[in-house]
């Protein structure tokens, strides 16, 4: 019709799932989990995963704090946070008030302050830079107003509303770099007598992103499931974390001993990466396959022996023109083995 304009029409379909996941960040070990499709909001998760975190740890754990991803943030989950006891941090977002009110209040609040020398380069060129942070908090912040019971936020609309008080840990500045939008501000329910505890808690959250997604994505192929049904995708999914966590266990397992008690009681806050050395499961696969390259492993019977093949070729009869002086007679690779020749 003349005079009016086309208008375009563009339908599109979502596909996928989203892998919702509470871990342990001093092990890694995940705790819970829950398969959603990828269009679900993840926020309405938030404390069933807590609960069942909790329910599976039994009595022997118990979960004290928990760092929180931005997609759950919802006042009334965080309210029940609270309720359970347990100490809670997340970020807030830039357009809420109680956000708007920390950053304003935090340009006349006691600054906290932390510096550290980081050296750069190396030998006589190698020169030192001194990294400044400022944090502040702030307390008992009321204009959050959906951070409450249901039952009271309902009022939320009326003039004399008064929110619960939360508290506020504001960046002012992260290693000598000022922020563009006033800073970065922290909500929880912890004390902020000393911003940097809240600080320091957080970066705990980057755990879930390396220990089991980045990994997951990766070396676990935790994004390619067998078929395109719920029932492929949800076993595949809990599967994969379940296996992950089991090699993980078992990795921790194995280098506890290399530590001692009072070793494990100081690198505690990062259990994993200490025991670990930083290394991912890739670099772990090719550490072993490189140990293990030289090595075979032979079936007789109902039992089997794992053997170097200088040995194999020993225990064989089999003539080499170099052998490894540590190896020993035929009879002393079956005593090392602790087998009777």
């Amino acid at each position: 019709m003349k005079g009016q304009k086309e208008r375009a029409i563009e339908e599109y379909y979502v596909y996928g799932w989203k892998v919702l996941v509470l871990i342990d960040v001093h092990t890694r070990l995940p705790l819970a989990m829950k398969v959603v499709q990828i269009q679900e909001y993840e926020g309405r998760w938030l404390v069933p995963l807590l609960e069942q975190a909790q329910h599976n740890l039994g009595v022997r754990g118990h979960i004290s704090t928990i760092v929180i991803d931005r997609g759950y943030l919802d006042g009334e989950d965080l309210w029940q946070v609270d309720q359970l006891g347990v100490l809670f941090v997340i970020v807030g977002k830039t357009n809420m008030a109680v956000t708007q009110d920390a950053q304003a209040l935090a340009k006349r609040e006691r600054v906290h302050v932390r510096e550290r020398l980081v050296r750069h380069g190396h030998g006589k060129t190698a020169t030192q830079e001194r990294l400044r942070t400022e944090l502040v908090g702030i307390e008992g912040l009321t204009t959050y107003d959906d951070y409450g019971d249901p039952q009271q936020t309902q009022y939320a609309h009326r003039r004399d509303y008064q929110g619960q008080p939360i508290n506020a840990v504001v960046v002012r500045r992260w290693d000598n770099r000022v922020p563009a939008n006033d800073g970065t501000v922290y909500l929880t329910n912890a004390p902020v007598s000393d911003p940097f505890v809240v600080f320091d808690t957080y970066d705990g959250r980057a755990v879930i992103e390396n220990g089991i997604f980045k990994e997951g994505k990766h070396p676990w192929h935790l994004g390619r499931f067998p078929k395109k049904t719920e029932a492929a995708v949800v076993v595949h999914c809990h599967f994969t974390v379940l296996v992950m966590a089991l090699a993980t266990a078992f990795r921790l397992w194995q280098a506890k001993p290399a530590i001692s008690p009072a070793q494990e009681t100081d690198t505690r806050p990062s259990l994993s990466t200490a025991l670990l050395g930083g290394e991912g499961t890739a670099r772990w696969r090719l550490r072993l396959k490189q140990e293990n390259r030289d090595k075979v492993i032979v079936f007789f019977a109902d039992a089997y022996g794992i053997f170097h093949l200088a040995e194999l070729a020993i225990l064989s009869g089999v003539r080499l023109h170099r052998l490894p002086s540590d190896l020993g007679s035929p009879q002393a690779i079956l005593e090392r083995y602790d087998i009777s020749p």
